[in-house]
Order: C-alpha cells, then sequence, then structure tokens
C-alpha cells in the first residue's frame, strides 16, 4: 500500500503513547514478580501478562506511528497488538471464576468446573485465530477496500469474543445465584478483592469490545476511526484499568485454595459440635 499520512487522520499522541508503553510495561513487570513471588502460585496468571505486554507493543507501535506517520509497519503493529490483547484477559477471567467455583466446592451446573474454563479458552481461542486472520489481511491490504475487509473479519472475532463474554456474565450470574440457594456467596469464599479484580476486568472488556466492534464497522475512514480520543478513552483506559484492577488485586496475594482452604474448612468444622 502506498505510504501516506492518512493511515490514522492524525498524528498519533506521543504522550498517550508514552502513558501507554510505560504503564502496560511496568504491569508487565509486576504480573511476572507476583508470579514468582506471589504468597499463591498461580501460573494461569501468565495470560495477564501476555495482555499487558501486548498492550505496551501496541503503543509502543503509536510511539513509533508518531515520528514516522506515513510508515505502514508501526500502524500495522499498534492495530494487530491492540485487537488482539484483550483476549488474554478474558481468558484469565475465565480461569479465575472457575477456580473460585471449585474452591466452593460446587460445580457449575452439575460439570466439573475445568471443563467450562477449558471451553471458554477454546471459544477464546477461536476468537484470537479469526482476529489473526484479520490482522494478516490488513497487513497485506493493498488499497483501502482490502484493509476494510481485513477489518470485518477483525471485527468479526470481536463479535465472537463479546458473545463469550456475554455467556460468561450470564453463567457468572447463575452461578452467583444458585449457590446463594445453597448459603454460600463467592465473596465469602475467595474475599473481595479478588471479585473486584473479575468483574471489573470483565465490564472493562465490554466495554472495549463494544468499542471495536462500532469502530470497525465504521470502516477505515469512519469518524471513530478517525479520532484518537475515542482510542485512548475507550480502549486504552478500559484495558488500563482492567490490568490494573489485576495488579493491585492480584490472585497471588488474595486467592488461595488447595491445601490453605482445605485447613480453614477443617478448622470451621472443628468449631462445630455435632447433636446426639
Amino acid at each position: 500500500m502506498a505510504q501516506s499520512t492518512e493511515f490514522y487522520g492524525y498524528l498519533p499522541s506521543e504522550p498517550a503513547a508514552l502513558f501507554g508503553v510505560a504503564y502496560f510495561g511496568t504491569a508487565v513487570l509486576i504480573c511476572i514478580l507476583q508470579i514468582i513471588f506471589g504468597t499463591y502460585k498461580h501460573y494461569w496468571m501468565i495470560t495477564l501478562a501476555l495482555a499487558a505486554a501486548g498492550e505496551a507493543i501496541g503503543w509502543g507501535g503509536r510511539l513509533w506511528a508518531h515520528f514516522a506517520p506515513a510508515n505502514w509497519m508501526p500502524f500495522m503493529i499498534q492495530i494487530c497488538s491492540l485487537i488482539v490483547s484483550p483476549v488474554f484477559i478474558s481468558a484469565a477471567d475465565y480461569v479465575l471464576f472457575c477456580k473460585i467455583v471449585e474452591n466452593s466446592g460446587d460445580r457449575l451446573l452439575h460439570v466439573p468446573s475445568k471443563l467450562f474454563w477449558i471451553g471458554f479458552i477454546i471459544l477464546d481461542i477461536i476468537s484470537l485465530a479469526i482476529q489473526t486472520v484479520g490482522g494478516v489481511l490488513v497487513s497485506s491490504a493493498q488499497n483501502h477496500g482490502q484493509l476494510d475487509h481485513g477489518s470485518s473479519v477483525m471485527r468479526s472475532g470481536i463479535i465472537f469474543q463479546f458473545s463469550n463474554t456475554v455467556m460468561f456474565v450470564a453463567l457468572v450470574l447463575g452461578t452467583i445465584l444458585r449457590l446463594r440457594t445453597k448459603g454460600i456467596r463467592l465473596s465469602s469464599v475467595t474475599g473481595w478483592p479478588v471479585m473486584v479484580a473479575m468483574w471489573v476486568s470483565t465490564v472493562m472488556v465490554f466495554v472495549r469490545n463494544a468499542y471495536r466492534i462500532a469502530e470497525l464497522s465504521g470502516g477505515w475512514k469512519g469518524h471513530l476511526m478517525r479520532t484518537e480520543g475515542y482510542l485512548v478513552g475507550l480502549d486504552m483506559v478500559p484495558m488500563a484499568v482492567a490490568v490494573g484492577s489485576f495488579v493491585v488485586f492480584s490472585p497471588s496475594l488474595f486467592f488461595c485454595y488447595g491445601k490453605q482452604e482445605k485447613e480453614r474448612k477443617r478448622a470451621r468444622s472443628s468449631d462445630c459440635v455435632p447433636l446426639r
């Protein structure tokens, strides 16, 4: 495609890009340190580090684009990285919720929780694959028509991910109601910090995906695509909040299960006086 400053419709903001690189780059380091040195070892949290790394790379691409707006490479890097990265946050939410339910000693719809998070991860992989194909089409586009075709494929992947999030929220609400009938509150199982991280990140991914669907639906010449304020406010900010919620309320610090949980249950049961 011919080099053109029309890739963006504006000059990408240097301060916004610098903030994105610094914020998400720091989050990557913190996530890795929490995984290694956290009180509780949750190695599935590497997905959070991958999400933050993808965001840092995407905003790094936009920083490059600020100095070379006619260069095709930073344009491709930023669009592909920023669109794909939230998939990894969703994966962390799926696994975390199923681990919470396992910690309660219950099952999701009488099915082992493990099967649910595996199923959601598979759906996420499908979403990621669709978005990757769209990214490849965008990177090889020779004109705006081909760009629009690639963006349509990417949008399909995001819509697929969006529908997965809707199903996930419905499953969470249904499970909460079912457990409440048994006198169990999820927050009592894992504590409010982890619940806050899961809910906040899920809502933020939901908001971000809704924005991206609307943006890509408008095409590369659309108002949303050509206005950087929307990208910062409805993509960077939700992702910063989602990643930040997991950094502040890290499951590596607040969520335990296994031996520690069994010991607590034993302690609680020992306080009960059996009826004779």
